[in-house]
């Protein structure tokens, strides 16, 4: 791990943006990054950002978090999703008991362990252990991670939600990633049959939302399930759409407009509001992180859980956040042209993955305007009990 006293994680993440780079093309026809990246990742300390101190991880603030992994994204947004995806697993784990704790960090801190949260198997229970076969996707960075934490829903009354941790050698992993986008996230079906979970290894969902999990071990662990992993979401979310921004403003002087009387992009009213409305919309995403980073951390350090009517607007507000980050992309596109299409423009790619990244479930900004509307006018029931 980096000393402490030496670069910062925004830092050590500029530093890799070339390599990262280099490597882009490799991850995206094996559809997972290739080994130098996670070799870089894993000396700069990327895999231990939310590991908890206890077990040699830096435990760094969610500002820290979204700002490293938005300037990964400048060099391969599937890194910078791998190492959010990876360190939120790492963080989940914090939630477990500290003998599941001890199982994944103590011989390794650097151990990565992906995540299917959504309950797609059922576990029923025989004496000390859960039984569960099942099959779960999509499972970013699960090629490069010997843990999976699994969405189960528990054979009991109300068939209640839980996660569970298994070793990746007990499943088995399939190649099913063949996406438009986010290709070397190497997000492929895992399957397990019969699998054995101790009782040390169930962390039952509920009592992470309401945050009456018993086993972490500071403050910095302690925060809100579903604001944490949101603001976390950002960071390289937000880097594909600075990238995006620094390309076309590279290409200003370079380009033309077709059919116009304009040689440079530069000289365009039309490019130059498109560069304005884009840098706007990127401003106000990281503005948003930030100030969700503050929140999210401040209320853990003060000890208190936000309700379910602000962490359903704290999630309204990072879809918004998500929202204007695609937009943002979206009109530079349209600036620059068809060029952005061909596939040997940098457009072309950040335009597929940030199509891709900011369609994941929790980033829905219809359906996360449909929570806060309902929370705020006190609707019963909840459409989902992840807020």
């Amino acid at each position: 791990m980096p000393d402490e006293d030496g670069p910062g994680p925004v830092e050590r993440a500029g530093a890799l943006r070339e390599l990262l780079a280099e490597h882009r093309d490799r991850g995206e026809r094996e559809r997972r990054l290739a080994e130098p990246v996670v070799a870089a990742l894993e000396s700069a300390g990327f895999f231990r950002m939310m590991v908890p101190r206890a077990f040699g991880g830096a435990e760094h603030e969610l500002a820290v978090i979204v700002d490293a992994t938005a300037e990964l994204a400048k060099g391969d947004p599937s890194a910078a999703w791998a190492v959010m995806i990876l360190g939120c697993g790492d963080w989940l784990t914090a939630q477990y008991p500290d003998a599941a704790q001890r199982e994944v960090f103590g011989d390794d801190p650097d151990t990565r362990v992906c995540q299917v949260l959504t309950p797609k198997a059922t576990a029923r229970h025989e004496g000390d252990r859960w039984r569960v076969s099942g099959r779960w996707a999509p499972a970013s960075g699960c090629r490069h991670s010997r843990w999976a934490m699994l969405g189960v829903a528990l054979d009991e009354p109300g068939g209640p939600a839980a996660w569970a941790l298994v070793p990746i050698e007990e499943l088995v992993v399939r190649d099913t990633w063949h996406t438009l986008g986010m290709r070397a996230t190497g997000s492929e079906l895992l399957v397990g049959e019969d699998l054995a979970i101790p009782e040390h290894r169930l962390l039952r969902t509920r009592a992470v939302l309401d945050g009456r999990a018993e086993h972490r071990h500071s403050a910095r662990l302690r925060t809100a399930l579903v604001p944490t992993l949101l603001t976390c979401l950002l960071g390289p979310v937000l880097g594909m759409a600075e990238a995006a921004l620094e390309h076309v403003l590279a290409q200003a002087e370079h380009r033309s407009v077709p059919f116009t009387t304009y040689r440079r992009l530069s000289d365009s009213t039309a490019v130059q509001l498109a560069l304005a409305e884009a840098t706007a919309k990127t401003d106000v995403a990281r503005t948003t992180a930030h100030a969700l980073a503050a929140e999210v951390d401040g209320a853990a350090d003060r000890g208190v859980l936000p309700d379910r009517l602000r962490r359903a607007r704290m999630r309204l507000r990072a879809a918004h956040a998500v929202r204007e980050c695609r937009e943002a992309v979206d009109v530079l596109v349209d600036a620059y042209g068809a060029g952005a299409l061909a596939d040997s423009d940098p457009l072309n790619r950040l335009l597929r993955d940030v199509q891709t990244a900011t369609r994941h479930a929790v980033a829905n900004p219809a359906v996360n305007a449909e929570i806060y509307g309902r929370a705020v006018l006190g609707l019963d029931p909840a459409i989902t009990e992840m807020v």
